[in-house]
């Protein structure tokens, strides 16, 4: 089953999604929201820090990366995405966050770190 996310608002150290604040960085997947997600080194996304994730079902991913866009992503997700032609998004979370609010797709992915 499907949830439809809106996120309402995000200012640096905090999103709110459907009326709920958030403090933590957050994996936004089509059934729930994972809340204080941590990945295993800080500034760095890998697949690593992103188990469980049914890739088959995604339309888009849209990865936030930081307020200053300062967290890299490694290259195996870009390649993991094109082998799964998944679309992508990969922007500092205020602009990632417009991008995810104006897809009309259910089978989203949202990747979101809160500060930096």
């Amino acid at each position: 089953m499907t949830v439809r996310y809106i996120i309402d608002s995000y200012e640096f150290g905090k999103m709110t999604i459907n009326g709920i604040d958030y403090h933590s960085d957050l994996i936004i997947t089509p059934s729930k929201i994972i809340d204080d997600w941590w990945r295993k080194s800080g500034h760095n996304l890998t697949l690593e820090d992103l188990p469980g994730i049914d890739w088959s079902i995604l339309h888009t991913v849209f990865i936030g990366t930081g307020w200053l866009g300062l967290m890299n992503v490694d290259q195996r997700i870009f390649d993991l995405l094109e082998e799964h032609e998944i679309a992508f998004v990969i922007k500092p979370t205020p602009i990632a966050v417009k991008e995810f609010n104006r897809s009309i797709h259910d089978l989203k992915l949202g990747l979101f770190h809160l500060t930096c």
